[in-house]
């Protein structure tokens, strides 16, 4: 347990950031087909107004770090907070699909700077053994909005109107305002190094033309021709990135930090392994309203039951890697993830009695490799790696997940052929999602290979001991890295 409780306050103060997202996240997911019928667009459309949130906050957490540095911690957070608040307000009031993506656009700006700089601030005041409890703390009250969310998503869509669903941010940012007033540390003089404008604009641009790229293959708001000439200017954008940040003391994005064999495999890794979770989020409420033929009532109510099994198992996880160690822990759950997601292609029936248990089970599963990447990710970093690493890893999270839904879209569109036109009153056939299901499944057992890479003694400074905290200015012991 944390020490004080000042110490457990704080965690759950920035878990109130993420609780946003996530509700977010799940609701829009959930309204997606009475979206797309109010506004009169292709159901699949729908998929740019989640990726386009992902690829802005994508394209802007590598900054987070060093505006978090240069300007403080707090004051970026509570910035943050109020931008994001904001952006939620103007998405309730758009009459357009482009409006909309737009204003999801701002939200995603606010994001990049809300949840990364709220993990920095408890990484900074928590010892390296309570790491892994510390995120349990931040990520569980988040992962009450993904079991709830849909639900009362669906309800409030049904009840008051889609746009009502994005006024939910409103109470919650005002609470993490008021909290973050009064418990969170004050700053401390500026820490930042230089900032390298030439290596942000090319990240940023390379981040925000390949993802959208990406995202909007299916010609719902780009021809193919440009959604794919996008992707690939992106592309060599982001390597011209690469081989300037290789070396540099001021790059945003430290290439360096991939020596530390726990990060490498902590951030591809659950890249990896984050690709299904996007996906999924689309895929599941699409398969229940428009494959199944489910109300958004029960389609809400499914949905949750995936966080529902993922909240069960957010306290067990530490005690799990405490007691087995990283690698058989995350290697097992990955697999196990990827087998429950293969099991969707089996159902046909809103009555198959496969169907909760596939839910519960993978959602478990989910959250034990969520919990044990988010820590493995700091495990051999020191306390000056910390901003940087966060910003990566944050990165990176949203690159897969917005990857995901582009990843599931595509796979729909090409298999449910001219159904993927619809504007969410007509059916999608099941074998587009057997198909999507059976690809997606696949993350599974991709980034259990790769979670084979960690060796003995890799994060176990992580494991429940006595430890330093990550502030301190002495060198933590670490594991020798195999370089």
């Amino acid at each position: 347990m944390l020490k004080t409780l000042r110490d457990n306050i704080l965690p759950l103060t920035v878990a109130l950031s993420l609780l946003m997202e996530m509700v977010d996240a799940t609701v829009l997911a959930t309204a997606i087909p009475v979206i797309a019928r109010e506004l009169a667009v292709p159901v699949l459309s729908l998929k740019m107004a989640m990726a386009t949130y992902l690829i802005a906050l994508a394209a802007f957490v590598p900054i987070s770090g060093w505006i978090a540095d240069r300007y403080g911690a707090k004051r970026v957070f509570l910035a943050a907070l109020g931008v994001f608040a904001a952006a939620s307000l103007a998405c309730a009031l758009q009459t357009s699909l482009s409006g909309l993506v737009a204003a999801r656009a701002v939200q995603g700006l606010g994001a990049a700077l809300m949840s990364p700089v709220g993990r920095i601030i408890v990484l900074r005041h928590t010892e390296r053994s309570e790491i892994t409890r510390a995120m349990v703390y931040v990520t569980l009250p988040a992962l009450i909005g993904p079991a709830i969310g849909p639900f009362i998503g669906a309800s409030v869509t049904t009840y008051l109107g889609w746009r009502s669903i994005f006024l939910i941010n409103l109470p919650l940012a005002a609470a993490a305002i008021a909290l973050t007033l009064k418990v969170m540390p004050k700053d401390g003089p500026p820490t930042a190094k230089p900032f390298d404008l030439t290596g942000f604009a090319l990240s940023a641009a390379g981040l925000v033309a390949a993802m959208t790229g990406i995202s909007a293959l299916g010609e719902h708001i780009l021809p193919w021709q440009a959604a794919t000439g996008l992707a690939v200017v992106g592309g060599i954008l982001l390597i011209v990135y690469g081989l300037r940040a290789s070396g540099r003391p001021d790059a945003l994005l430290d290439l360096a930090l991939f020596r530390h064999r726990t990060f490498d495999i902590g951030t591809i890794g659950g890249l990896i392994f984050r690709l299904s979770n996007g996906a999924i989020s689309l895929l599941l409420p699409l398969f229940f309203q428009l494959g199944l033929g489910t109300t958004i009532m029960v389609s809400g109510a499914l949905s949750g039951l995936n966080a529902v099994g993922a909240v069960s198992m957010r306290a067990v996880a530490p005690r799990l890697l405490d007691r087995f160690g990283f690698k058989p822990v995350m290697v097992l759950a990955a697999l196990i993830r990827g087998v429950t997601i293969f099991g969707f292609a089996t159902v046909t029936s809103i009555a198959d009695w496969q169907l909760i248990p596939l839910l519960l089970i993978g959602g478990a599963a989910q959250a034990v490799v969520f919990t044990a990447v988010n820590a493995i990710s700091y495990a051999d970093l020191d306390a000056s790696e910390i901003s940087t690493g966060t910003a990566f890893s944050a990165m990176t999270r949203q690159i897969s997940l917005a990857l995901g839904i582009a990843f599931a879209g595509v796979l729909l569109e090409f298999t449910a052929g001219t159904a993927g036109a619809t504007d969410g009153s007509t059916a999608l056939p099941l074998h587009a999602f057997t198909i999507a299901y059976l690809a997606t499944g696949m993350m599974g057992p991709l980034s259990a290979l790769y979670f084979m890479r960690l060796k003995r003694g890799d994060a176990d400074g992580l494991r429940r001991r006595k430890s330093k905290p990550l502030s301190s200015s002495r060198e933590p012991q670490r594991p020798p890295l195999d370089r």
